[in-house]
Protein backbone atom coordinates (compact mmCIF):
# COMPACT_ATOMS: atom_id res chain seq x y z
CA UNK A 1 0.00 0.00 0.00
CA UNK A 2 1.60 3.25 -1.18
CA UNK A 3 2.00 6.06 1.76
CA UNK A 4 2.25 8.18 -1.14
CA UNK A 5 0.45 11.85 -1.14
CA UNK A 6 0.02 11.29 -4.94
CA UNK A 7 -1.96 8.49 -6.88
CA UNK A 8 -1.62 9.05 -10.06
CA UNK A 9 1.06 11.21 -12.21
CA UNK A 10 1.83 11.92 -15.77
CA UNK A 11 5.46 11.94 -16.63
CA UNK A 12 5.87 14.13 -19.92
CA UNK A 13 9.06 12.88 -21.23
CA UNK A 14 10.92 8.87 -21.83
CA UNK A 15 14.31 10.59 -21.82
CA UNK A 16 16.70 9.48 -18.51
CA UNK A 17 15.19 11.23 -16.17
CA UNK A 18 11.49 10.22 -17.27
CA UNK A 19 12.26 6.66 -17.05
CA UNK A 20 13.98 7.03 -13.70
CA UNK A 21 11.12 8.66 -12.03
CA UNK A 22 8.91 6.03 -13.72
CA UNK A 23 10.78 3.47 -12.03
CA UNK A 24 11.15 5.17 -8.96
CA UNK A 25 7.52 6.09 -8.34
CA UNK A 26 6.17 2.77 -9.35
CA UNK A 27 8.40 0.61 -6.58
CA UNK A 28 6.49 3.43 -4.30
CA UNK A 29 3.21 2.06 -5.57
CA UNK A 30 2.36 5.11 -7.69
CA UNK A 31 0.55 5.00 -10.80
CA UNK A 32 3.21 6.24 -13.59
CA UNK A 33 2.36 7.35 -17.38
CA UNK A 34 4.49 8.21 -19.29
CA UNK A 35 4.30 10.07 -22.70
CA UNK A 36 6.53 10.07 -25.35
CA UNK A 37 6.70 12.56 -28.15
CA UNK A 38 8.98 10.63 -30.51
CA UNK A 39 7.74 7.29 -32.23
CA UNK A 40 9.70 4.89 -29.94
CA UNK A 41 11.45 4.96 -26.69
CA UNK A 42 15.30 5.50 -28.36
CA UNK A 43 18.80 7.84 -27.87
CA UNK A 44 21.68 8.58 -29.78
CA UNK A 45 23.99 6.03 -30.70
CA UNK A 46 26.97 8.36 -28.83
CA UNK A 47 28.01 6.54 -25.64
CA UNK A 48 27.48 7.99 -22.08
CA UNK A 49 29.52 8.36 -18.61
CA UNK A 50 27.54 7.43 -15.72
CA UNK A 51 29.87 8.94 -13.12
CA UNK A 52 29.39 7.48 -9.45
CA UNK A 53 26.11 9.61 -8.24
CA UNK A 54 24.75 7.87 -11.22
CA UNK A 55 25.57 4.69 -10.47
CA UNK A 56 24.46 5.06 -7.25
CA UNK A 57 21.09 6.04 -8.04
CA UNK A 58 21.42 3.29 -10.46
CA UNK A 59 22.24 0.74 -7.23
CA UNK A 60 19.30 1.80 -5.44
CA UNK A 61 16.88 1.43 -8.14
CA UNK A 62 18.54 -1.95 -8.29
CA UNK A 63 20.06 -1.59 -12.08
CA UNK A 64 23.46 -1.46 -11.61
CA UNK A 65 24.12 -4.89 -11.98
CA UNK A 66 22.87 -4.64 -15.18
CA UNK A 67 24.13 -1.53 -16.92
CA UNK A 68 27.72 -2.78 -15.69
CA UNK A 69 27.02 -6.30 -17.73
CA UNK A 70 26.28 -4.05 -20.47
CA UNK A 71 28.81 -1.09 -19.70
CA UNK A 72 32.42 -1.02 -19.03
CA UNK A 73 33.65 -0.38 -15.35
CA UNK A 74 36.62 2.43 -15.08
CA UNK A 75 38.30 2.93 -11.25
CA UNK A 76 40.69 6.00 -13.02
CA UNK A 77 40.09 9.13 -15.05
CA UNK A 78 42.97 10.87 -16.44
CA UNK A 79 44.03 14.17 -17.96
CA UNK A 80 47.28 14.00 -20.17
CA UNK A 81 48.61 16.20 -23.25
CA UNK A 82 47.54 15.94 -26.68
CA UNK A 83 50.16 13.61 -27.10
CA UNK A 84 49.40 11.28 -23.95
CA UNK A 85 51.64 12.77 -21.30
CA UNK A 86 50.42 12.16 -17.91
CA UNK A 87 48.90 15.54 -16.63
CA UNK A 88 46.92 14.57 -13.54
CA UNK A 89 44.83 11.84 -12.15
CA UNK A 90 41.40 12.74 -10.96
CA UNK A 91 40.44 11.04 -7.36
CA UNK A 92 37.35 9.14 -8.63
CA UNK A 93 34.96 8.04 -5.17
CA UNK A 94 33.88 4.73 -5.25
CA UNK A 95 30.70 5.85 -3.81
CA UNK A 96 29.12 2.01 -4.25
CA UNK A 97 32.20 0.72 -2.11
CA UNK A 98 35.76 -0.96 -3.19
CA UNK A 99 34.07 -4.05 -5.21
CA UNK A 100 32.50 -1.75 -7.96
CA UNK A 101 34.18 0.72 -9.99
CA UNK A 102 33.81 4.26 -9.32
CA UNK A 103 32.59 5.24 -12.76
CA UNK A 104 31.32 3.27 -15.99
CA UNK A 105 30.76 4.14 -19.64
CA UNK A 106 27.76 2.53 -21.33
CA UNK A 107 26.40 3.03 -25.24
CA UNK A 108 23.67 5.30 -24.47
CA UNK A 109 20.71 3.01 -26.65
CA UNK A 110 21.95 0.23 -24.05
CA UNK A 111 21.29 2.75 -20.53
CA UNK A 112 17.80 3.62 -22.36
CA UNK A 113 16.85 0.08 -22.76
CA UNK A 114 17.91 -1.18 -19.33
CA UNK A 115 15.61 1.52 -17.91
CA UNK A 116 12.56 1.12 -20.40
CA UNK A 117 12.68 -2.59 -19.23
CA UNK A 118 12.49 -1.41 -15.63
CA UNK A 119 9.72 0.64 -15.89
CA UNK A 120 7.45 -1.85 -17.92
CA UNK A 121 8.46 -3.75 -15.18
CA UNK A 122 6.83 -1.78 -12.35
CA UNK A 123 3.50 -1.63 -14.51
CA UNK A 124 4.29 1.87 -15.56
CA UNK A 125 1.77 2.89 -19.15
CA UNK A 126 4.09 3.64 -21.37
CA UNK A 127 2.75 5.73 -24.56
CA UNK A 128 4.81 7.07 -27.43
CA UNK A 129 3.91 9.45 -30.50
CA UNK A 130 2.18 11.73 -27.46
CA UNK A 131 2.54 15.33 -26.49
CA UNK A 132 1.06 17.05 -23.88
CA UNK A 133 -0.96 20.35 -25.90
CA UNK A 134 -2.31 21.82 -22.73
CA UNK A 135 -3.16 20.97 -19.19
CA UNK A 136 -5.52 23.06 -16.18
CA UNK A 137 -4.89 22.79 -12.35
CA UNK A 138 -8.39 22.33 -10.40
CA UNK A 139 -6.48 22.64 -7.08
CA UNK A 140 -6.53 18.89 -6.30
CA UNK A 141 -5.13 17.92 -9.32
CA UNK A 142 -4.01 18.47 -13.12
CA UNK A 143 -6.56 17.89 -16.42
CA UNK A 144 -4.18 17.45 -19.40
CA UNK A 145 -4.91 17.29 -23.11
CA UNK A 146 -2.57 15.34 -25.42
CA UNK A 147 -1.70 15.51 -28.94
CA UNK A 148 -4.33 12.21 -29.70
CA UNK A 149 -6.86 13.93 -28.84
CA UNK A 150 -7.39 12.70 -25.75
CA UNK A 151 -7.70 13.64 -21.85
CA UNK A 152 -7.02 12.80 -18.38
CA UNK A 153 -6.73 13.93 -14.88
CA UNK A 154 -3.51 13.61 -12.41
CA UNK A 155 -2.54 14.06 -9.15
CA UNK A 156 0.75 15.55 -10.41
CA UNK A 157 2.66 16.22 -13.91
CA UNK A 158 6.05 15.67 -13.92
CA UNK A 159 7.80 17.57 -16.68
CA UNK A 160 10.95 15.85 -17.86
CA UNK A 161 10.97 16.86 -21.41
CA UNK A 162 14.50 18.02 -22.00
CA UNK A 163 16.11 21.36 -22.19
CA UNK A 164 13.64 22.68 -24.75
CA UNK A 165 11.13 21.67 -22.73
CA UNK A 166 7.40 22.54 -23.68
CA UNK A 167 6.30 22.13 -19.95
CA UNK A 168 8.76 24.53 -18.93
CA UNK A 169 7.85 27.01 -21.87
CA UNK A 170 3.65 26.20 -20.43
CA UNK A 171 4.23 26.58 -16.95
CA UNK A 172 6.68 29.35 -17.01
CA UNK A 173 5.22 31.15 -19.61
CA UNK A 174 6.84 34.82 -19.90
CA UNK A 175 9.01 33.82 -16.82
CA UNK A 176 10.30 31.03 -18.64
CA UNK A 177 14.53 31.38 -19.01
CA UNK A 178 16.15 29.89 -22.01
CA UNK A 179 18.90 28.15 -22.82
CA UNK A 180 22.45 29.65 -23.34
CA UNK A 181 24.70 28.83 -25.94
CA UNK A 182 28.00 28.87 -25.19
CA UNK A 183 30.22 28.85 -28.44
CA UNK A 184 31.06 25.24 -28.27
CA UNK A 185 30.28 21.83 -29.65
CA UNK A 186 31.18 18.24 -28.43
CA UNK A 187 31.79 15.50 -31.18
CA UNK A 188 31.19 12.34 -29.92
CA UNK A 189 32.05 8.74 -32.27
CA UNK A 190 31.78 5.20 -30.96
CA UNK A 191 34.85 3.61 -31.60
CA UNK A 192 36.96 -0.06 -31.59
CA UNK A 193 38.84 0.01 -28.24
CA UNK A 194 42.02 -1.32 -28.08
CA UNK A 195 42.81 -3.52 -25.24
CA UNK A 196 45.32 -0.89 -23.27
CA UNK A 197 42.49 1.77 -23.65
CA UNK A 198 40.97 1.15 -19.83
CA UNK A 199 41.33 4.54 -18.58
CA UNK A 200 38.67 7.71 -19.16
CA UNK A 201 40.92 10.25 -20.24
CA UNK A 202 41.21 13.75 -21.01
CA UNK A 203 43.38 15.11 -23.64
CA UNK A 204 44.56 18.91 -23.83
CA UNK A 205 45.57 20.17 -26.96
CA UNK A 206 46.62 23.11 -27.75
CA UNK A 207 43.55 24.13 -29.71
CA UNK A 208 40.72 21.58 -28.39
CA UNK A 209 40.30 19.08 -25.78
CA UNK A 210 39.40 15.42 -27.09
CA UNK A 211 39.23 12.09 -24.92
CA UNK A 212 37.88 8.89 -24.98
CA UNK A 213 35.76 6.62 -22.68
CA UNK A 214 35.09 2.92 -22.55
CA UNK A 215 31.62 1.69 -23.05
CA UNK A 216 32.17 -2.50 -23.59
CA UNK A 217 34.64 -4.80 -24.05
CA UNK A 218 35.58 -3.80 -27.41
CA UNK A 219 33.96 -0.41 -27.89
CA UNK A 220 34.53 2.88 -26.53
CA UNK A 221 33.71 6.43 -27.44
CA UNK A 222 36.21 9.65 -28.65
CA UNK A 223 35.26 12.83 -28.44
CA UNK A 224 36.29 16.05 -29.12
CA UNK A 225 35.07 19.70 -28.22
CA UNK A 226 35.59 22.88 -30.35
CA UNK A 227 34.54 26.14 -30.16
CA UNK A 228 31.34 26.82 -32.65
CA UNK A 229 30.06 30.26 -33.37
CA UNK A 230 27.14 29.12 -34.64
CA UNK A 231 24.27 26.37 -32.93
CA UNK A 232 24.45 24.37 -36.76
CA UNK A 233 25.39 21.12 -36.87
CA UNK A 234 27.38 20.13 -40.09
CA UNK A 235 26.07 18.16 -42.96
CA UNK A 236 25.92 14.35 -42.19
CA UNK A 237 28.18 13.37 -45.00
CA UNK A 238 30.55 15.66 -43.82
CA UNK A 239 31.04 14.99 -40.11
CA UNK A 240 32.85 11.58 -40.21
CA UNK A 241 35.73 13.80 -42.30
CA UNK A 242 35.78 16.87 -40.08
CA UNK A 243 35.79 14.93 -36.94
CA UNK A 244 38.90 12.85 -38.11
CA UNK A 245 40.74 15.91 -38.85
CA UNK A 246 39.95 17.57 -35.81
CA UNK A 247 41.53 14.46 -33.80
CA UNK A 248 44.65 14.44 -35.90
CA UNK A 249 45.88 16.78 -33.45
CA UNK A 250 46.09 14.52 -30.97
CA UNK A 251 48.50 11.63 -31.52
CA UNK A 252 47.32 9.78 -28.21
CA UNK A 253 44.53 8.93 -30.22
CA UNK A 254 46.01 5.75 -32.72
CA UNK A 255 45.37 7.31 -36.35
CA UNK A 256 43.64 3.57 -37.04
CA UNK A 257 40.95 4.87 -34.24
CA UNK A 258 40.53 7.89 -36.27
CA UNK A 259 40.32 6.67 -39.41
CA UNK A 260 37.74 4.41 -38.58
CA UNK A 261 35.15 7.16 -38.07
CA UNK A 262 33.73 6.97 -41.80
CA UNK A 263 29.58 6.14 -41.14
CA UNK A 264 27.98 9.55 -40.53
CA UNK A 265 25.48 7.70 -38.59
CA UNK A 266 28.53 7.53 -36.19
CA UNK A 267 29.27 10.75 -35.36
CA UNK A 268 26.82 12.91 -32.70
CA UNK A 269 27.67 16.60 -32.50
CA UNK A 270 25.56 18.48 -29.83
CA UNK A 271 26.29 22.31 -29.56
CA UNK A 272 26.75 23.01 -25.76
CA UNK A 273 24.15 24.92 -23.65
CA UNK A 274 23.33 26.04 -19.99
CA UNK A 275 20.50 26.24 -17.96
CA UNK A 276 19.23 27.25 -14.35
CA UNK A 277 15.97 27.81 -14.10
CA UNK A 278 15.00 29.87 -10.84
CA UNK A 279 13.83 28.08 -7.80
CA UNK A 280 11.14 26.99 -7.38
CA UNK A 281 10.59 24.21 -10.11
CA UNK A 282 6.85 23.46 -9.75
CA UNK A 283 3.77 25.35 -9.88
CA UNK A 284 0.89 23.85 -7.85
CA UNK A 285 0.77 20.17 -8.78
CA UNK A 286 3.02 20.76 -11.70
CA UNK A 287 6.96 20.11 -11.15
CA UNK A 288 10.29 20.04 -13.45
CA UNK A 289 12.70 18.08 -13.42
CA UNK A 290 15.96 16.90 -15.09
CA UNK A 291 17.27 18.94 -18.87
CA UNK A 292 14.38 20.91 -18.39
CA UNK A 293 15.71 22.56 -15.21
CA UNK A 294 18.97 22.10 -14.94
CA UNK A 295 21.86 21.88 -17.90
CA UNK A 296 24.91 21.32 -17.24
CA UNK A 297 27.70 20.77 -20.20
CA UNK A 298 28.95 17.57 -20.33
CA UNK A 299 32.71 18.22 -19.11
CA UNK A 300 31.47 16.44 -15.62
CA UNK A 301 29.19 13.87 -16.86
CA UNK A 302 27.14 14.48 -15.00
CA UNK A 303 23.56 15.67 -17.04
CA UNK A 304 21.81 11.77 -17.05
CA UNK A 305 22.89 11.26 -13.55
CA UNK A 306 20.99 14.48 -12.28
CA UNK A 307 18.34 14.07 -14.55
CA UNK A 308 18.02 10.17 -12.71
CA UNK A 309 18.98 11.84 -9.07
CA UNK A 310 15.72 13.95 -9.60
CA UNK A 311 13.71 11.32 -10.22
CA UNK A 312 14.75 9.35 -7.01
CA UNK A 313 14.72 12.54 -5.22
CA UNK A 314 11.18 13.22 -6.05
CA UNK A 315 9.68 9.39 -5.15
CA UNK A 316 11.46 10.07 -1.86
CA UNK A 317 9.76 13.47 -1.20
CA UNK A 318 6.66 12.19 -1.89
CA UNK A 319 6.51 9.70 0.00
CA UNK A 320 7.59 11.22 3.07
CA UNK A 321 6.00 14.64 3.09
CA UNK A 322 2.19 15.05 3.85
CA UNK A 323 0.92 17.28 1.28
CA UNK A 324 1.95 17.68 -2.57
CA UNK A 325 3.13 21.55 -1.68
CA UNK A 326 5.58 20.14 0.74
CA UNK A 327 6.86 17.30 -1.25
CA UNK A 328 7.76 19.90 -4.07
CA UNK A 329 9.00 22.09 -2.07
CA UNK A 330 11.30 19.72 -0.39
CA UNK A 331 12.13 18.65 -3.85
CA UNK A 332 13.65 21.77 -5.01
CA UNK A 333 15.15 22.77 -1.63
CA UNK A 334 17.09 19.57 -1.99
CA UNK A 335 17.79 19.98 -5.63
CA UNK A 336 18.83 23.46 -6.67
CA UNK A 337 21.61 24.11 -4.74
CA UNK A 338 23.38 20.93 -5.74
CA UNK A 339 22.36 20.88 -9.31
CA UNK A 340 23.63 24.54 -9.95
CA UNK A 341 26.70 24.08 -8.76
CA UNK A 342 27.32 21.09 -11.32
CA UNK A 343 26.40 23.35 -13.51
CA UNK A 344 28.59 25.90 -12.56
CA UNK A 345 31.53 24.12 -12.93
CA UNK A 346 30.87 22.33 -15.76
CA UNK A 347 30.43 25.93 -17.69
CA UNK A 348 33.64 26.60 -16.20
CA UNK A 349 35.17 23.83 -17.29
CA UNK A 350 34.05 24.19 -20.37
CA UNK A 351 34.97 28.10 -20.66
CA UNK A 352 38.74 27.07 -20.02
CA UNK A 353 38.27 24.93 -22.87
CA UNK A 354 38.64 27.04 -25.23
CA UNK A 355 42.47 27.54 -24.33
CA UNK A 356 42.66 24.19 -23.35
CA UNK A 357 46.33 23.95 -23.19
CA UNK A 358 47.18 27.16 -20.78
CA UNK A 359 43.86 25.56 -18.62
CA UNK A 360 44.91 21.80 -18.22
CA UNK A 361 46.11 21.46 -14.79
CA UNK A 362 43.41 24.46 -13.52
CA UNK A 363 40.69 22.38 -14.74
CA UNK A 364 41.59 19.10 -13.34
CA UNK A 365 42.05 20.53 -9.94
CA UNK A 366 38.56 22.25 -10.41
CA UNK A 367 37.82 18.55 -11.40
CA UNK A 368 38.96 16.69 -8.47
CA UNK A 369 36.88 19.53 -6.35
CA UNK A 370 33.98 18.34 -8.30
CA UNK A 371 34.01 15.14 -7.48
CA UNK A 372 34.11 15.55 -4.02
CA UNK A 373 30.60 17.39 -4.55
CA UNK A 374 29.05 15.13 -6.53
CA UNK A 375 29.94 12.24 -4.08
CA UNK A 376 27.95 14.22 -1.51
CA UNK A 377 24.32 12.51 -0.40
CA UNK A 378 21.50 13.79 -2.27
Amino acid sequence: MSSAVVGRVLVAGGGLAGLATAIALGRKGIEVRVVERNAGFSSNGSGITLMGPALRVLGDLGLVEACLDRGYGVTELVTATAAGELLETVDLPRLLGPKLPAIAGLYRPELLNVLLEAALATGASLSVGTTVTDFEQTGTAVAVAFSDGTTDRYDLVVGADGWLSPTRGRLLGAAAPAPVFLEQAVWRAVVRRPGDFTRSTFLYGTRRKAGFMPISADRMYAYVVESATERSKPAADAAPEMMREMLADFSALPAEIRESITDPAQVDVRPLHKLVVPSPWSRGRIVLIGDAVHLPTPQLGMGGGMAMEDGYVLADVLTSEKTVEAALSAFTRRRFARCRAIVDNSVQLSEWEKNAAEHGPEAARLMNESQQLIAQPI
